[in-house]
């Protein structure tokens, strides 16, 4: 822990240290270079004060007759200047979807192979309890996947490997339905921004179904919100007639809260 100023009566500006291994406190003199006086703020008190990067900022305070306004740097640690290439971590996790090399498991989508490896996907619950669970798939080497697009299961693969994807609107409400079958939380969660923001006139009623069948209770909130301030234009579209037809209660529901 760094202090600095301070009023004992006046102003004070000298710097100290703590350690709360010896609990202990330090006085830290400012050096500079050869032959040059050390540079430090004039004394001052309620000023303000942050640690970035081995570095104490200070700003502003009072000296004890002006307010000021100034901003400094204590260095607290020898900079070494070494150029750390950006991590490859997750592009060269990326490398590995859908790559036979290595893989120790296939799945089936729609009658096509994806390569996978059981360590990344043992990342989602549904893959967890398959592996390491009793099911007779935990022994097989190919698995066939049902109710789920190629491209989207690509997709939800991609997000298990690296902790990413990039989800378009196209095909987010069926990854958000794949998210919530295999047990992706925050997968789900993303999709389910990436909907609300796109949500409109024509989508609000087929959003709205797809949301209360999933348990997704606040993009359903967020739907049902949208169309009660909507309710002339949307109950004039073909997807609210279809959910009319397909699920009357939420149809119900919204006539009671208008």
């Amino acid at each position: 822990m760094y202090l600095f100023g301070g009023s004992t009566g006046s102003a004070r500006n000298d710097l100290f240290s703590f350690s709360f291994e010896t609990e202990q406190w330090h006085e830290v003199r400012p050096t500079s270079g050869p032959g040059h006086k050390a540079n430090v703020p004039c004394p001052r008190f309620c000023h303000t004060s942050d640690m970035y990067n081995n570095s104490l900022f200070i700003f502003g305070g009072y000296d004890g007759q002006q307010r000021l306004n100034d901003f400094w740097q204590f260095k607290l640690a020898t900079e070494v200047n070494i150029d750390i290439p950006g991590s490859s971590f997750t592009s060269d996790l990326r490398g590995f979807l859908n790559e036979q090399k290595l893989s120790d498991v296939t799945f089936f989508v729609e009658g096509k192979p994806v390569y996978a490896h059981k360590l990344l996907c043992v990342r989602c619950s549904y893959f967890r309890a398959m592996f390491e669970g009793q099911m007779r798939e935990a022994q097989q080497k190919t698995i066939t996947i049902n109710n789920v697009s190629y491209r989207v299961f690509l997709a939800l693969l991609e997000y298990l490997y690296t902790d990413e994807v990039e989800i378009s609107l196209e095909i987010a409400m069926d990854l958000f339905v794949a998210a919530d079958q295999f047990g992706v939380e925050r997968l789900k969660r993303l999709c389910e921004k990436k909907i609300l923001i796109s949500i409109n006139i024509d989508s609000a009623a087929t959003i709205l179904q797809a949301a209360n069948m999933h348990i997704a209770h606040g993009l359903r909130q967020s739907c049902m919100d949208f169309i009660l301030r909507n309710f002339d234009a949307v109950s004039k579209t073909v997807a609210f007639e279809e959910m009319g037809r397909s699920n009357v209660e939420l149809v119900f529901e919204i006539l009671k809260r208008r």
